[in-house]
């Protein structure tokens, strides 16, 4: 199956008062073409920052990639010039963010938004663009569209905003979405249509994804793999049917055991003890070892990343029992 995105060991640093902190520690990931992959953590983990990463969208005074690459259709884009990367961002890889109110700009039209990346990526004429507009509105069910383009984001729903910065953002028919927990603030029922929205447009495009959530009813909706992510390292990727069935690290059993669960009801639902340390507070060895509950000594050193049962795991309790192999990142 053919690579759309290869992440290899990235690295990213930030200067902040307090010193250097490092948010991203040897991050390795594939992305296959017509793929959804699911990024999954709590906050603070280093999923955005990934993300940003790839799209080159990391704050110039602040960050800086320090190890590693990133490769689009085999094309490096690590260092790419920022007029390099215009190229790139909305017409072969795009991304929605959480907050379209933060996103779309208060003092322009819709339609003069969603033109933008149009004059700048195609050739397309006044009537021509227009149309592409109106299609792409109907096609994320926005309705009125005669009247929407004319709009402000003001004048809409959150979840009618939401809709418009899918459409920005798929405007190009880009290869690569990348969506950044685009339901977060939006009610069940404007979710399930969002989600719903999105896999028809994965299929009618042959489009890959990557989503970022916390909900991992979401990625049991939407994602065919799915990786785990804590404090800026990858701690376990599988696919989503096995990692439901038979999570392997102990980060990711916690997080499926905080799930609620409709016979459980009146239970007090399950929490992973303590809190995600800061980066200039990690633990030595295993990030997780002061949170994790099958914790032992040699969780004192850095534990190595190893294949098992098809999974990639994060973890010494594997490495002790020497099953599968040694996955080289």
């Amino acid at each position: 199956m053919k690579n759309i995105l290869d992440v290899s060991n990235l690295e990213v640093k930030f200067q902040t008062r307090r010193g250097g902190v490092q948010p991203l520690r040897g991050v390795s990931f594939r992305v296959h073409e017509g793929e959804t992959l699911g990024i999954v953590g709590e906050s603070g983990c280093g999923k955005s920052v990934t993300l940003l990463s790839v799209m080159g969208l990391l704050p110039n005074d602040m960050a800086e990639i320090s190890k590693g690459k990133v490769l689009f259709e085999d094309q490096e884009i690590t260092h790419l010039k920022e007029h390099e990367r215009r190229k790139l961002r909305g017409s072969k890889m795009s991304m929605i963010f959480q907050e379209p109110m933060t996103s779309l700009n208060p003092v322009f039209t819709i339609g003069d938004q969603l033109s933008q990346p149009l004059r700048k990526h195609t050739k397309l004429g006044k009537k021509e663009m227009k149309k592409r507009i109106i299609d792409m509105l109907k096609l994320v069910g926005i309705s009125r569209t005669e009247e929407i383009i004319h709009q402000y984001p003001h004048q809409l729903s959150g979840g009618m905003r939401q809709r418009v910065m899918i459409c920005l953002a798929i405007i190009c028919e880009p290869q690569l979405l990348i969506a950044d927990e685009p339901t977060t603030a939006l009610d069940v029922t404007i979710q399930a249509q969002i989600l719903d929205l999105l896999k028809k447009i994965k299929q009618k495009n042959n489009m890959s994804i990557i989503f970022i959530t916390h909900d991992l009813g979401v990625v049991a909706e939407l994602c065919d793999r799915v990786i785990v992510m804590y404090t800026g390292q990858i701690v376990e990727e599988a696919d989503v049917r096995t990692f439901f069935n038979s999570p392997k690290h102990p980060y990711s059993k916690g997080l499926l055991a905080s799930m609620p669960k409709e016979d459980e009801r009146k239970q007090k639902l399950y929490a992973i003890k303590g809190n995600v340390p800061g980066l200039n507070e990690l633990p030595l060895g295993c990030s997780f070892s002061n949170r994790c509950p099958m914790a032992f000594d040699r969780c004192k050193m850095s534990p190595p990343v190893v294949k098992v049962d098809g999974q990639i795991c994060r973890c010494w309790l594997y490495a002790e029992q020497k099953v599968g192999e040694q996955h080289g990142e």
